[in-house]
């Protein structure tokens, strides 16, 4: 069975655009990995709502100046890296198709930039009058990354159908690249002309891409709802979504008692001493949070200690080492795309399956009364695993629950890592026999 399974996965990498965005996600590791340190910086140590600044009472303890000055370095760092994360995935993903087809990369990763930077200053100008260049759109960040990867994609093929063969040469005199620049005239027009043409249609009809509109009410129907069905299949299609690079409707997820719904079970749990009875025991805003992703250490975390304890691949496991802190406090984009999860067929199953089962399991514990809903705010930056413990103020059968919850998924996480390392042989196998072939 595992060897038919590995033989479908095997064909599907074997695609060009997977094998396209595997490498372009792997180029792209040490931006991801760098951002995930300064994105846990920024929301662990700089935010006033996170668990380390309250714990050491940064509002004290810590001068003025070095708080904004860590706070602007930071952000800057997170805005820099996975706000315009979109940029350098169209530039490699056109970078590594063309190198599939042996055109010239270069000039075919510059074209794609131009093409995803202008659709999104359209985009954005598009919902206002204002004549000043924004590039920091949603269609540039890691949350939107699906579409840069398209563009580069795309952008790949013009050359690949337009474009001249092209041999790398170590030294590069005038005339040389003087003849390279005019053998790519042709298909970068052609490729900055689909993005004129895709740009004006976006201008023209107010095409939102990535609108926050239609996820906000994917994200309130989850958050909201006492219907474990509902919660059950929205979990599975945010996290769809997010492995296939639209990360804005799990991102957006908070954990917030703003709702209604939110409102009266935390009002009712500080009534009665106790969370037991509250009217809506399986409100999806805390099932998704405490149990089904359990701030990413369902998928992200339990991956990453299956990778440390189980492969023997010093790279995989270098690259878990390098994410192991901020995914543990919630910033897992350096292993997702490092990796990658993302657009990997091997944790598709992993990716929609094991949240929703938590939620399930979850569901049951709380009607036999074995553990406690989830009703109290958690600050942001809090493990995974802790936040079902403070969520239910401190219940210890919660947490014990929620580590053998936490074991589970590790489990269900082996069967993809087997898979995934007789993939890579065989993949690697299939490599170097093209590249003889190329020679």
């Amino acid at each position: 069975m595992i060897d038919r399974v590995t033989q479908v996965f095997v064909w599907l990498r074997r695609r060009s655009f997977f094998r396209v965005v595997q490498r372009t996600l792997v180029m792209l590791m040490p931006v991801a990995t760098i951002g995930a340190y300064f994105q846990l910086l920024k929301d662990g140590i700089f935010s006033p709502d996170s668990l380390i600044y309250n714990i050491f009472n940064f509002d004290y303890t810590m001068p003025d100046v070095f708080w904004n000055a860590g706070n602007a370095v930071s952000t800057g760092m997170v805005k820099v890296t996975f706000g315009i994360f979109g940029i350098y995935a169209a530039y490699f993903s056109a970078v590594y198709t063309a190198r599939l087809y042996k055109k010239d990369s270069t000039m075919a990763g510059i074209a794609s930039v131009i093409v995803i930077t202008f659709c999104s200053y359209l985009s954005e100008f598009s919902r206002s009058n204002s004549m000043q260049a924004n590039f920091y759109s949603r269609i540039l960040s890691i949350n939107g990354i699906l579409l840069a990867l398209c563009v580069g994609y795309i952008v790949g093929q013009v050359f690949h159908f337009l474009g001249k063969n092209y041999v790398p040469s170590r030294t590069e005199h005038v005339l040389r690249i003087q003849h390279r620049a005019w053998n790519a005239l042709l298909p970068t027009i052609a490729s900055v002309a689909l993005g004129l043409v895709l740009g004006v249609i976006i201008y023209l009809f107010k095409i939102r891409l990535l609108d926050t509109y239609y996820f906000k009410s994917i994200i309130s129907s989850l958050e909201n709802s006492n219907n474990l069905l509902i919660i059950i299949l929205l979990t599975m299609l945010t996290s769809f979504l997010w492995w296939g690079g639209i990360g804005y409707p799990l991102t957006s997820l908070t954990t917030s008692t703003n709702s209604g719904a939110a409102l009266a079970n935390m009002n009712y749990a500080l009534r009665h001493g106790n969370a037991q009875d509250v009217p809506y025991k399986y409100l999806g805003s805390s099932m998704v949070h405490s149990y089904g992703i359990m701030g990413d250490a369902s998928i992200v975390l339990a991956l990453t200690v299956v990778i440390l304890i189980y492969t023997h691949n010093r790279e995989v496991e270098a690259v878990a080492k390098a994410n192991l802190l901020p995914v543990a406090f919630g910033s897992p984009n350096g292993l997702f795309i490092g990796l990658p999860i993302l657009l990997n067929p091997i944790y598709l199953l992993p990716c929609l399956l094991i949240p929703a089962l938590n939620e399930l399991i979850a569901a049951g514990a709380i009607s036999l009364r074995l553990i406690s809903p989830s009703v109290y705010p958690v600050l942001s930056g809090t493990p995974g695993i802790l936040i079902s413990f403070f969520g239910s103020n401190g219940n210890w059968p919660t947490f014990i629950f929620t580590l053998l919850l936490f074991t589970l998924d590790v489990v269900l996480m082996i069967p993809a890592i087997q898979i995934g390392q007789r993939i890579a042989e065989k993949l690697t196998v299939y490599d170097e026999e093209e590249d003889r072939y190329a020679k």
